[in-house]
């Protein structure tokens, strides 16, 4: 499995629910049982309680809402909450617990998303490879959301399959147009990387100028967009274009990060 530097073009890193679900309303397993009930009303309401976001009553939180789960274990919510809190934490057995809230939901598209999420972010094999499947269940589930392309391409260049990922991008691009034009910038970006990869270099510096703006300090921008222009130069013969691809690659800070196939164009 090919390995980039992830700078995290993941939207849906942030979560995707409604504020009325983080009040505990509108829940996808409201639990029947009383005792599983109280404690998880008890954990929204320590949650919000925790203006500070305090380890220690993060940790308190996250226990009460595995107590509801444990008090009744088709509440899919409680687990998920469980999830929510040691997230906060940084804690690993989140991932654990957002699997099983998916599990016990099924179609729960905010359930898939932040468990792709969480899978990208630790960016081990075993949770790369959840986060693919994830974003492929909503392709499937939920096909007029764009979240799923968004997801698949931004694995792309990991899985190898860059030319599905620009196919997926493009989807992407006509589904957030519709649901979420502030995202502009973040789609674009991924474009630009993954034209780029797929060696239209012309393109992806066309893409990768419409967000200079925005991702000029970025690490995974700096990388492509000196690609980009390093290679329109070469056909060009522009001699400033390749002395501003070299400031580029000058300015990345993670040089021994790049991908090997990348790092072997990057010759100045």
């Amino acid at each position: 499995m090919k390995k980039i530097i992830v700078t995290l073009l993941i939207l849906s890193f942030n979560l995707t629910f409604s504020q009325d679900y983080f009040e505990g309303k509108n829940l996808y397993c409201k639990s029947e049982n009383p005792e599983a009930m109280k404690l998880f009303n008890l954990g929204i309401e320590t949650l919000y309680l925790n203006k500070s976001l305090a380890p220690k009553y993060l940790k308190i939180t996250s226990n009460i809402f595995f107590k509801a789960y444990k008090t009744d274990t088709t509440f899919c919510d409680a687990i998920f909450f469980t999830g929510y809190a040691l997230r906060l934490l940084n804690d690993e057995k989140v991932i654990a617990c957002y699997i099983m809230a998916d599990s016990l939901s099924k179609k729960a598209l905010e359930f898939k998303i932040n468990l792709a999420s969480e899978g990208l972010r630790l960016g081990q094999d075993k949770s790369l490879n959840i986060a693919r499947k994830k974003y492929n269940e909503i392709i499937t589930l939920f096909p007029e959301n764009p979240e799923g392309y968004y997801g698949f391409a931004l694995t792309s260049p990991i899985f190898g399959d860059v030319d599905k990922g620009l196919e997926n991008i493009n989807i992407a691009i006509e589904k957030y147009k519709l649901s979420n034009p502030k995202l502009k910038d973040e789609v674009i970006f991924l474009k630009g990387v993954l034209l780029s990869q797929n060696k239209k270099y012309d393109e992806g510096l066309e893409y990768l100028e419409k967000c200079y703006s925005t991702y000029k300090k970025d690490e995974n921008f700096k990388i492509h967009y000196s690609l980009c222009l390093l290679k329109v130069s070469e056909i060009k013969n522009d001699q400033k274009m390749r002395q501003k691809a070299f400031k580029f690659y000058e300015q990345i800070e993670n040089k021994q990060q790049i991908s090997e196939d990348i790092k072997s164009e990057l010759k100045f």
